[in-house]
């Protein structure tokens, strides 16, 4: 082995341990604590130490792929957070829950979607939107709390059309 190798296996080192655990049930706090936009470009390296000391090429390309997804993931939540805290700044409309379901998001955790409508200057308009929540009881209880009642809706002036309920607003 020689400086190059170590140089390119001390940043691999991290992952040994979770490769080797990775059914263990205490090791899914991985996705919940790490930061999607740590964990995917240390997965596109990591394909790149596969490259690099020559193993399966598809094993290579599937990290390589898992890790730009992942990567992909964290821009679109950036986006998310971005969009959210813009909308703080919207005008605010009564509106009331259509419907909600549970599901699971990318991560596995569970969420529920809220359906609604609300009205701007006499127009009738809806939205449909995700909330992630920590565990199923948290999930059955947002859900119950939520069902059939009123809520504030933040929509765009220009178009009203695009609207988003805060999670600070909920119950």
């Amino acid at each position: 082995m020689n400086a190059i190798d170590v140089l390119v296996f001390l940043p691999l080192i991290p992952a040994i341990p979770v490769i080797a655990t990775w059914f263990l049930p205490w090791e899914t706090w991985i996705p919940r604590r790490v930061p999607k936009s740590i964990i995917g470009p240390y997965l596109i390296y990591c394909s790149f130490g596969i490259w690099y000391f020559k193993r399966d090429r598809w094993f290579t390309l599937g990290v390589a792929a898992f890790g730009v997804v992942v990567s992909v993931l964290a821009v679109f939540d950036a986006r998310k957070a971005g969009q959210l805290k813009e909308a703080s700044g919207w005008p605010v409309a009564e509106g009331q829950v259509l419907s909600t379901s549970q599901g699971r998001g990318l991560d596995g955790r569970p969420s529920v979607t809220l359906s609604y409508s609300y009205k701007v200057r006499g127009e009738r308009h809806g939205g449909i939107q995700s909330f992630t929540l920590a565990d199923d009881e948290a999930a059955a209880q947002f859900e119950e709390v939520c069902s059939g009642r009123a809520l504030r809706v933040r929509y765009r002036e220009d178009k009203p059309d695009v609207s988003v309920v805060l999670r600070e607003e909920m119950p």
